[in-house]
């Protein structure tokens, strides 16, 4: 493991959309020289220095030694760095200061499009002394990325999972009518967005995603809340689930003693139980007291408290039959003020006036603003616009606790700021408050934010969609979610970061390919179409899918790339013999006429080689010279290639064999021999390309066994150029004595 840690004021470097790398640079070292000046190469670059805390070996006298004075290295830099680590750092146990002295640069490259790149150990020094050889267990390439940037897994998931129920909901607004209440399916989509959350804040661990799943809740609980629940009991079941009270262990304490009733803290856990809606486990804490009644009256009033809590209206009929339930708390209140039992009858009053929605009560009792304001919806008045009236009274006793991100989210939706509340949201997570916006405009609860038209600005939604938007494009697996949701924004500059962005995404398979190409004809960006063909040619080369690279350059009409490949083609078979080609060169090598048109045209001198190198090895010797004769007279054959071909005629001018090329076929090639000749720099590339022929002889174990090189493993370039000359005067010697 290799630990580095930049400064906190470093630069931020290209953009992610940069065209280009601006090539490798010295931004992060296994040293740090404090007071030292950077060089203007890497002036603008964050610097970094070795952390052996977090090596992974076990540590011995040496090493402790070692790190002791590194820690008193890393006290001395300034607060809120990061540390990034490498695994596998090729630091020999007990040898870390030694390695250290040797002032290492760790070097790191970022594509233009995606966070990972990766990073390497470099021999210039930090300091810009002379260079350090790297040793071989230095050699390795590590992964690099952008810390905090890149997409878990886990997250991955999360957005790919968020952008599906985007899109199913888009799909349902264009087929119902989602202005039309009877027919609005947003709650329904708002509660399977927050199962989503809530599920990936349980994989990823990530406690500014747990925060963003609080402050989402608030915002459906307050405006998306499901037909089937009133918003009050909406509200009450996320101040439930985001600050549960009482809790398990409270409650068993209580209500596992001989005598509940005689506990200290009864009556205490009978009201917070109330105050948080939980009718039936207050009702059943009433039951199982344990109380011994010394009158009917205080018996009758248990009963009467049960049957209320257990009778308090809810889902679709709690609104409508409040008013009526209210009044039957009301009058219990009044009832229980003649108990003559003073802890009950105390009791009992503190518990009608919370059901009752006495405001005084609910405020006393109460241990927070999000309680006092929930409690008070719940059971003074639960109509939705009297919302933001009982949380402002609820802060006048409870302050909002601003340095808390996620309570200042959620006081912002109570208090009806939703525009605040979505600027908090991106604080903590831009996908998640970048649907939040989505669910809020939908719902027109933005519309009134500001006025486009003048600030010029794009939709707040819009704006949040493109910060995530870019975040998905700059991770692999997440450039189309980023590019539909570009697409969905107003305004062109969407697009100009799709544009940009889309000629960096990494082929990883032809479907990708299909998909990007399906794009760029939709969006009419036919320039980048061409330059995602070609970068995905140049893979398939890569993977010697040739016949596939030559037919999308085809696609595209790139007839200088289908030539340049084609003598590449010829080089490498010149250079390392011919190999078999890939399944559809195997198809257009022996019937060019099934070529496109294209490649037909520029595949034409790598195809008679192929043709002439088959017959040689067939033992067909007249066709195959006559494939190699108008191989070398070829007008446009470049020169580098003419000696090596002139050498593959050898096996062909054995005087041990039939004669091969007819008299009019060995002039032709000796006036190309003298034509070549004559040309200094192209005689004098061929020669060398030819030495490097012959090199490759020297090295190679697994040559054909036609290869003439073979029969000629010492010979000099210049050497094979005199023997081809010698054999060719000798065979049209030979044909005028045969009487051609």
């Amino acid at each position: 493991m290799f630990s580095f840690t930049p400064s906190s004021t470093s630069g931020s470097g290209q953009s992610s959309f940069s065209p280009s790398f601006g090539g490798p640079r010295p931004i992060f070292s296994t040293t740090r020289h404090v007071g030292e000046t950077p060089s203007k190469e890497s002036s603008g670059a964050p610097e970094l220095f070795s952390s052996p805390v977090a090596t992974e070996r076990s540590a011995i006298a040496e090493d402790i030694a070692d790190i002791s004075e590194d820690e008193e290295e890393i006290d001395d830099e300034d607060d809120g760095v990061f540390t990034y680590t490498l695994q596998d750092a090729p630091i020999v146990a007990g040898r870390l200061q030694d390695w250290q002295g040797r002032k290492r640069t760790l070097k790191f490259r970022l594509p233009p499009l995606y966070n990972s790149g990766v990073a390497w150990i470099d021999g210039k020094k930090l300091d810009g002394g002379d260079q350090v050889p790297v040793v071989p267990e230095e050699m390795k390439i590590y992964p690099a990325e952008i810390p905090d940037s890149a997409f878990s897994d886990d997250y991955t998931k999360f957005v790919k999972d968020s952008y599906e129920l985007y899109r199913a909901l888009t799909d349902a607004d264009h087929i119902g009518r989602p202005n039309d209440p009877s027919e609005n399916n947003l709650p329904k989509y708002a509660t399977t967005f927050l199962q989503i959350l809530d599920a990936a804040r349980r994989r990823v661990f990530d406690e500014r995603l747990s925060e963003a799943y609080v402050v989402c809740h608030c915002l459906f609980a307050s405006y998306f809340a499901d037909p089937g629940i009133t918003r009050a009991e909406a509200i009450m079941e996320w101040l439930n689930q985001y600050d549960p009270r009482p809790t398990t262990e409270e409650t068993r304490d209580i209500m596992t003693a001989p005598v509940p009733y005689d506990e200290p803290g009864f009556w205490e856990l009978v009201h917070k139980l109330a105050m948080r809606g939980l009718f039936f486990q207050c009702s059943n804490c009433l039951k199982e007291a344990g109380l011994a009644y010394g009158d009917p009256e205080s018996k009758n009033a248990m009963q009467k408290a049960t049957s209320i809590l257990e009778t308090a209206p809810k889902g679709s009929k709690a609104f409508g039959g409040h008013r009526q339930w209210r009044a039957r708390a009301i009058t219990f209140a009044e009832q229980v003020a003649k108990l003559s039992d003073v802890k009950l009858r105390k009791g009992l009053i503190a518990l009608a006036n919370i059901l009752r929605g006495d405001s005084d009560t609910i405020l006393a009792l109460s241990e927070s603003w999000q309680e006092a304001t929930a409690a008070l919806f719940l059971f003074h008045d639960p109509t939705p616009s009297r919302l933001s009236e009982y949380y402002q009274m609820a802060v006048v006793e409870f302050p909002v606790d601003l340095t808390v991100i996620s309570e200042a989210g959620c006081a912002a939706i109570i208090a009806g700021d939703i525009p605040k509340a979505l600027s908090v949201a991106e604080r903590l997570d831009i996908c998640v408050a970048a649907h939040m916006a989505d669910f809020c405009d939908r719902q027109r609860m933005l519309d009134d934010f500001y006025n486009v038209a003048t600030l010029d600005l794009p939709p707040f939604r819009d704006w949040l969609f493109m910060a995530h938007a870019i975040n998905c494009c700059a991770n692999l697996g997440t450039w189309f979610i980023g590019a539909a949701y570009l697409r969905d924004t107003e305004g062109t500059e969407g697009l100009s970061i799709i544009r940009e962005s889309i000629t960096h995404v990494y082929l990883d398979s032809e479907p990708t390919l299909t998909e990007l190409l399906d794009l760029c004809k939709e969006l009419q960006f036919d320039k980048e179409a061409r330059q995602i063909v070609i970068a995905w040619s140049k893979l398939q080369l890569s993977r010697n899918q040739i016949g596939s690279a030559l037919e999308w350059l085809d696609s595209i009409g790139n007839g200088h790339e289908i030539r340049a490949i084609s003598w590449q083609l010829l080089e490498s078979s010149l250079l390392n013999g011919l190999t078999l080609p890939d399944s559809i060169l195997q198809q257009y090598l022996p019937s060019p006429q099934l070529c496109p048109g294209l490649i037909r045209e520029f595949i034409a001198p790598y195809a008679i080689y192929f043709a002439f190198k088959n017959h040689l090895k067939e033992g067909d010797i007249v066709d195959a010279a006559q494939y190699l004769a108008s191989l070398i007279q070829f007008s446009y054959l470049p020169g580098r290639f003419f000696g090596a071909l002139l050498g593959e005629l050898l096996p062909l001018l054995d005087r041990q064999r039939p004669r091969a090329l007819p008299t009019t076929e060995l002039i032709a090639i000796m006036n190309c021999l003298y034509q070549w000749e004559k040309d200094a720099g192209k005689c004098a590339e061929g020669i060398q390309f030819l030495q490097d022929c012959l090199s490759v002889t020297r090295e190679a174990t697994d040559l054909a066994e036609d290869d003439w090189r073979i029969e000629y493993p010492n010979i000099a370039a210049q050497d094979v150029i005199k023997l081809v000359r010698s054999k060719l005067i000798t065979e049209l010697s030979r044909a005028y004595l045969e009487g051609e």
